[in-house]
């Protein structure tokens, strides 16, 4: 038989911003109701917690950890504060509540909302438990439209969020996108030696003979050191490149809502349709003319397939 009274604790990012939300908080009541329950004191009490997760999911380090001593009948009752921290999906949520906990006799309690299933006798709560579930989801989705609107009023004012800006680009002190004094002249002349030599083979051997440092290397000379480039020896990647040269961005244009996420919560995202795409124009300094990226978008990004066509051939024959 089980033998864990485990006390799970999730905080969102937006949950943070909420003091009787947060982890001590929690940690406190939680602490406090299981020594109420003289039924329990025999029991082990384990904290799992999850800090800076969305609850629209299950894609949590300790709620997984906690699910998988509740499979190997290790867990015998799990406390929250209220649904919301378990969970905010209402199928899945539901899913545990009827299907998975009954089965392997978990009691589960929630604080707030005055629920114990071991009070129930094998019933779910009904409809008031399956209405507080929806009013989780719901409240979810609708602080997930509120996040994108109020991202999209700042990216409108110009105020650049992601931590690190494209290379060429700084942030200022402000929140801007600002050209780097270091790195700006280089994305200008990989531009223009693109137009003048159609080959990113030869940007590549102009940037070598001129030792200008990748973007890695010039990364890891400001204390940033996300990658080994102990032997890059100031040899471009032709990827890089493509990815610049394709960049709109360099034109002084923000692009967002490039990508929409499979479901509210979820990690996994799908390119949209580029009809679909949110431009800002003159959202930050350009590094180089529309007319320039045009030029160099005919050249690299629409030249015959050599592959494609090495097939084509074979199939002809």
């Amino acid at each position: 038989m089980g033998n864990v009274v485990a006390l799970y604790i999730r905080l969102s990012v937006e949950d943070a911003k909420v003091e009787s939300m947060s982890i001590e908080n929690q940690r406190l009541a939680l602490h406090k109701f299981v020594e109420s329950l003289d039924d329990l004191a025999d029991y082990e009490v384990q904290e799992f917690v999850d800090n800076g997760h969305s609850g629209t999911n299950f894609e949590r380090p300790a709620i997984q950890e906690l699910l998988d001593g509740v499979r190997e009948g290790k867990v015998k009752c799990i406390i929250v504060k209220d649904f919301s921290r378990f969970g905010r999906d209402s199928l899945e949520v539901g899913y545990f509540m009827e299907k998975v906990f009954p089965l392997y006799g978990v009691r589960f309690i929630s604080i707030n909302d005055d629920f114990d299933s071991a009070k129930l006798h094998g019933d779910t709560g009904g409809i008031n438990v399956a209405f507080k579930y929806l009013i989780s989801e719901f409240y979810s989705r609708d602080l997930s439209q509120k996040y994108k609107s109020a991202k999209y009023v700042k990216f409108k004012r110009g105020e650049y969020q992601s931590k690190i800006c494209p290379y060429g680009y700084q942030k200022s002190e402000d929140g801007r996108m600002e050209p780097d004094p270091e790195t700006a002249p280089i994305v200008r002349f990989i531009f223009e030696t693109a137009v003048q030599t159609g080959t990113t083979t030869a940007i590549i051997k102009a940037l070598f003979e001129r030792g200008v440092p990748t973007p890695g290397e010039y990364k890891a000379s400001k204390g940033q050191n996300y990658h080994d480039v102990s032997r890059t020896g100031h040899i471009w990647q032709r990827s890089t490149l493509v990815r610049m040269l394709a960049d709109e961005r360099y034109t002084g244009i923000y692009i967002m809502g490039k990508r929409r996420c499979v479901e509210v919560g979820s990690k996994h995202v799908r390119m949209k349709d580029e009809s679909e795409w949110i431009k800002i124009p003159d959202h930050h300094p350009a590094l180089i003319s529309h007319e320039l990226y045009e030029q160099v978008q005919k050249q690299f990004h629409h030249s015959p397939c050599v592959k494609k066509n090495k097939k084509e051939k074979r199939n002809e024959t």
